[in-house]
């Protein structure tokens, strides 16, 4: 390696990228993305050509990593990274070298989230096309949870309505349907799922979607990338949920009931974040009731 820029990769790192490619690095650029302990890393070539590096650090991340490696090679769809390369020898965590994609356009960052015009029209498009996809069956299969979230809400409501989402006088109205359409709930199937669409995982190549971090991919109900998107997606500006899944009752009852669970759990849970997963909650209860016929949240702050 003749430099670096920002940080420098691990020696054996080093050593197996040069003896793969055959070429010495210029330079090792660590993106502004990614949430695991995995190292990532975008690499300039002496060719000038860049590759994308992803090293697992523990079991944890090799499991997962071994399963994007599984979904990418399986498939290799557009709307996925193309691999150059797979790595996965005794006493070493495996290691994925795929096609660079530093110079798409990435619509979020560290810094905040910003979609073009068109772009939700894409994204929705390329999603479409993904859940409509039977996934490879090696792929772990999705399970349903085996007791519903709404119930025990139910049975000691106070955290909830303390919450400011709703009145008392609502979530008696409406706690009933909402656990009637949670036990709906059905996420398996045998479509392929992404598992972790969210805007950080998303980059836009001219007009071609394309999807990163396939750590969970899996087979699994054909809604449910889509079902979890959207609420997200129109917290940074994109279309109301109901508009896009107007019979998604079931998804966001039960998006709403995982997302409360989680926010009354983390008692470590930045303040930041917690305003975050209120909104999250509000989009949800409101999707809710417009699906299943109830009246909307009285009190969504």
């Amino acid at each position: 390696m003749t430099n670096s820029n920002r940080t420098s990769p691990p020696a054996y790192l080093l050593k197996l990228l040069e003896d793969t490619t055959g070429k010495e690095t210029v330079s090792w650029h660590m993106p502004d993305c990614g949430l695991s302990p995995a190292f990532r890393f975008s690499v300039m070539l002496e060719d000038k050509n860049k590759v994308f590096v992803k090293a697992a650090t523990d079991e944890t991340t090799a499991y997962w990593l071994r399963n994007e490696y599984l979904a990418l090679s399986t498939l290799r769809g557009k709307f996925m990274p193309n691999i150059i390369a797979w790595i996965d020898i005794p006493d070493i965590h495996p290691v994925l070298i795929t096609q660079d994609l530093s110079d798409a356009y990435w619509p979020a960052s560290h810094q905040g989230v910003t979609w073009r015009k068109g772009d939700f029209e894409l994204l929705l498009d390329a999603v479409q096309m993904l859940s409509s996809i039977e996934a490879p069956p090696d792929l772990p299969a999705m399970k349903n949870w085996g007791t519903g979230i709404w119930p025990s809400i139910a049975e000691n409501p106070c955290p909830f309505l303390q919450l400011g989402l709703c009145s008392e006088a609502w979530f008696k109205r409406s706690i009933d349907a909402l656990i009637l359409a949670e036990s709906k709930t059905d996420v398996t199937g045998n479509f392929l799922v992404h598992g972790d669409i969210r805007s950080d995982n998303i980059c836009i190549e001219g007009s071609q979607v394309i999807f990163v971090d396939w750590s969970h991919a899996g087979r699994g109900n054909k809604h449910h990338d889509l079902g979890n998107l959207l609420p997200t997606l129109h917290l940074e500006g994109g279309p109301a949920p109901y508009l896009v899944m107007p019979e998604g009752g079931v998804v966001a009852a039960s998006g709403a009931a995982a997302l409360t669970q989680r926010l009354l759990a983390d008692q470590s849970m930045p303040e930041w974040l917690k305003k975050v997963f209120i909104k999250l909650i509000a989009i949800d209860l409101e999707w809710a009731s417009q699906c299943l016929g109830i009246d909307l949240p009285d009190e969504i702050k």
